[in-house]
């Protein structure tokens, strides 16, 4: 199946050819080139490895690398054989997103700075891009040596050194050596090979992720993507999503440098032949990854670093001074390059060489995880700003000024990982995030993200909602603010009203939680007394109706009406102060009586006094703490009729008081 190959096509390789890496296989890692333009990176790649990886005819015929060229590389090292995927990137100022895109997923860079021209301005600005990128690992190499003598070579040295002073290049070992006499070529090697071995262990074991670099298609064969495997490992078969369109795909076959593979490892260059999507959806800067882990979105937010001086004559006068939020500026993360707004979190502007915490606001969706690097570069692509981490990859649109926002960011930035996983479910509010996800948003592994959850809800900081779903406690409260703060303005433009209709404030709870949570909601929001029904209307605790003057006098003459007729009131139509009404005026009255306290709809069109309900209760419990009693046992303790009785006895059954079994009933009993 597909490799690849200098000319960007898929190689033809039988199955049994198929190798897959076992106990006994070679380190594997990636290698990439940094450096000004005409400084050798190309030539050096093809000296240490046979291959000229500038696959172009426009690249070699003008001995310009434009686009991204790749080689293998395999090596004998002290500590053991390593397998090693070359990038090699643009030089050229105009193409750092391409060298950005190249520094994706590197594990060793090599930055290399000419002999005789020395520390250029790319060189400065590559030094910064590896630093922001967080590439710890390295070497400097002085190449075209034979160029000059050793005193030159000793400045050039220095002056590369000064210019990776306060970053991660800082303690990068320097080789000299030339691609045209090969002087020096074996000892680059032997340091890459010992820089190989000395690589903590990539993670094979989580989640796969690759940021497309190269996509194409092989007659016969399909679609075609190429990059270099960030995390987990992959093999033919497996199902995997395309992003950000979240597009399902598989892997049907697997390439590395020209052999076929079982299984392709983070540190690893693949090549994968992908079915169920087309070549003309995928492009440059998207990404594969295993389904449910990455969620598109356009705002994200990050913690950034400005760069503290000026690396071109571009950059000077923008380096020079303070960056003001609001700002659109280019944001280069994994292989993708997209415009955002910046916003600064807190503050209004970033003095060069300072951090902040801020929101991307990005033109188009995109894909992060947690603690990603990316490149900011300002908005004509002149020079770079700066860089950063991500700390929330999915988020919504924030109040920069808002003191709380700040807090919550530094909460989701945080070094203790259940902090950040308590930050991420209070911002997810009644979204379901899965465990994998969680392990996106948060950099904690999917395993640890129960235990977590579990440890929130011990301690009453997560809440059940129903429909299986739980959220933080904070999410509830503010849910419950907003519920008073409507109900409050709805009894402050209609005072007269009873309430709100509970079907209508179910529907406005539902909009501003999930489908299908409205109802648990609104009983919870009851039981704590947040808000009180009152017949089919819902109102605040302490709100009541204002009526009118000959309102009121109705309503109490209903009430003393119905508190004389004690277990057998009249219907609501037949009530003497009701009865002479119209048909209109009786239903506004009614709705008024619904949300009195006194009373209790214990029928429809029917009310009792809550007193003489709370007395027929009580008799009631008296006859079912002895066993299950009949309807004629309540109605000779009572002295009343069986068409007073069956209505009442029917109302405690809807209430859960009573359940009816037979011709008897019992008392239903309350559990905790």
């Amino acid at each position: 199946m597909p490799s690849e190959s200098r000319g960007g096509r898929l190689n033809a390789v039988h199955p049994d050819k198929a190798s897959a890496p076992s106990d006994g296989a070679p380190r594997v890692c990636i290698v990439g080139t940094a450096g000004h333009i005409d400084h050798g990176k190309s030539a050096l790649v093809k000296a240490l490895t046979g291959t000229d990886p500038d696959r172009l005819p426009e690249e070699q015929a003008r001995g310009l690398t434009i686009e991204l060229g790749f080689a293998h590389l395999r090596l004998a090292g002290r500590q053991g054989d390593v397998d090693i995927g070359i990038v090699d990137v643009p030089g050229h100022e105009k193409f750092v997103r391409t060298m950005v895109a190249g520094a994706t997923g590197i594990d060793i860079g090599l930055l290399v700075v000419a002999a005789d021209d020395g520390v250029m301005p790319q060189t400065l600005e590559h030094v910064d891009i590896l630093d922001h990128l967080g590439v710890e690992s390295g070497l400097v190499v002085i190449s075209k040596s034979d160029s000059v003598d050793q005193d030159r070579i000793n400045a050039v040295e220095s002056a590369a050194a000064e210019a990776r002073r306060g970053t991660t290049l800082e303690d990068w070992r320097t080789v000299a050596g030339s691609a045209r006499t090969g002087a020096g070529i074996e000892n680059l090697k032997e340091a890459i090979a010992d820089l190989a071995n000395s690589l903590p262990a990539r993670e094979t074991a989580g989640v796969f992720r690759m940021a497309i670099d190269r996509v194409f298609a092989v007659h016969g064969r399909g679609t075609v993507v190429t990059g270099s495997i960030l995390s987990g490992k992959v093999a033919p078969g497996d199902a995997l999503e395309l992003l950000p369109p979240q597009t399902a795909c598989k892997v049907r076959e697997i390439q590395s440098h020209g052999s076929s593979l079982q299984c392709a490892l983070a540190g690893q260059r693949a090549a994968l032949n992908l079915t169920g999507v087309d070549r003309s959806v995928i492009h440059r800067g998207m990404e594969l990854a295993t389904p449910g882990y990455l969620t598109p979105t356009r705002y994200l937010d990050a913690r950034i670093r400005l760069a503290s001086r000026p690396r071109n004559a571009a950059a000077a006068s923008g380096a020079s001074s303070a960056f003001t939020s609001h700002r659109w500026v280019r944001m280069c993360m994994g292989t993708r390059e997209t415009m955002a707004v910046l916003v600064v979190i807190g503050g209004a502007v970033i003095a060069p060489g300072e951090s902040a915490f801020v929101q991307l606001r990005c033109a188009e969706p995109i894909v992060a995880a947690y603690g990603q690097r990316f490149i900011l570069r300002d908005e004509t692509a002149s020079f770079t700003l700066g860089g950063g981490q991500v700390v929330r990859p999915v988020s919504r649109r924030l109040r920069p000024n808002d003191p709380e926002e700040r807090t919550r960011i530094e909460r989701a930035a945080s070094d203790d990982p259940c902090v950040r996983c308590e930050e991420a479910m209070r911002a997810a509010a009644f979204s379901t995030v899965s465990s994998l996800a969680m392990t996106a948003r948060t950099g904690v592994p999917a395993g640890d993200i129960a235990s977590f959850h579990a440890k929130l809800k011990s301690s009453g900081r997560l809440v059940d909602v129903g429909g299986g779903l739980q959220v933080h406690a904070a999410t509830m409260d503010a849910l419950k603010a907003r519920a008073g703060a409507y109900l409050k303005r709805h009894h402050a433009t209609s005072p007269q009203e009873p309430g709100i209709p509970r079907d209508r404030f179910i529907g406005w709870l539902e909009k501003r939680s999930a489908a299908g949570l409205g109802r648990s909601i609104f009983s919870q929001l009851e039981e704590q007394g947040a808000v009180v029904s009152r017949g089919p209307y819902v109102a605040s605790a302490e709100f009541c109706p204002a009526l009118a003057p000959e309102d009121e006098a109705l309503i109490k003459r209903v009430i003393a009406e119905i508190n004389a007729a004690k277990f057998d009131p009249p219907p609501w139509t037949q009530l003497k102060a009701v009865s002479p009404l119209s048909k209109q005026r009786a239903k506004v009255l009614e709705d008024i009586a619904r949300t009195l306290p006194d009373l209790v709809s214990f029928a429809p069109g029917q009310y009792i006094s809550r007193e003489a309900i709370a007395e027929f209760r009580k008799t009631i419990e008296e006859l079912g703490h002895r066993g299950s009693f009949k309807l004629a046992e309540v109605r000779d303790r009572l002295g009343l009729s069986r068409r007073v009785v069956q209505p009442l006895l029917e109302y405690l059954d809807r209430i859960q008081i009573t359940r009816r079994v037979g011709d008897e009933r019992v008392l239903i009993e309350k559990t905790s």
